[in-house]
């Protein structure tokens, strides 16, 4: 095999230390960087609203709601925890100034709460097509035990699929 190919076929670290110089003050760096921020923003505070109103209004309290309240969770957590380091990594343009460790942790997490996310979406399907094919056994299967223990389940698959990269079994 030429070592080129061999080159290619290698695994790229999605954490560059290379510094790429941006320029601070020009509109390369200002434009996107504001951007990011309103969005991240938009992220935070309309999940948090979400979140919010099913905890402070009782009659929002049911079954498919506390799927909405996972799937607001999980993305209110990747708005807190992934998208400022993300944002950073895209405006520095692909340079990462927090190190590997917190490199590799930021990795884990981003799989974590993008796959709480996407299972969320799922049981939030899942509760849906329930409550439209059977609408007079829905009260029955789905229950508030029953949509918390799904909820759980999400979430330590979830967890269960970030683990292995987070301790370096993706070498």
């Amino acid at each position: 095999m030429e070592n080129s190919t061999f080159d290619a076929l290698r695994p790229r670290s999605s954490c560059s230390l290379a510094d790429n110089s941006v320029q601070l003050l020009s509109i390369d760096f200002i434009a996107p960087i504001a951007v990011l921020t309103v969005f991240n923003l938009v992220v935070v505070i309309g999940n948090g609203l979400v979140i919010t109103a099913v905890f402070t209004h009782t009659k929002l309290r049911n079954a498919t709601n506390t799927f909405i309240v996972s799937l607001a969770m999980a993305d209110l957590m990747l708005g807190l925890t992934v998208l400022p380091y993300s944002s950073t990594k895209e405006v520095l343009r692909g340079y990462w100034p927090f190190g590997y460790v917190w490199c590799r942790i930021w990795l884990a997490v981003d799989v974590w709460l993008c796959t709480a996310s996407i299972l969320n979406l799922c049981a939030i399907s899942l509760d849906r097509y329930l409550a439209i094919t059977r609408p007079f056994k829905y009260p029955r299967l789905m229950s508030p035990k029953r949509a918390k223990l799904l909820v759980g389940t999400v979430w330590i698959v979830s967890f269960i699929v970030c683990f292995p990269p987070l301790v370096g079994w993706n070498e």
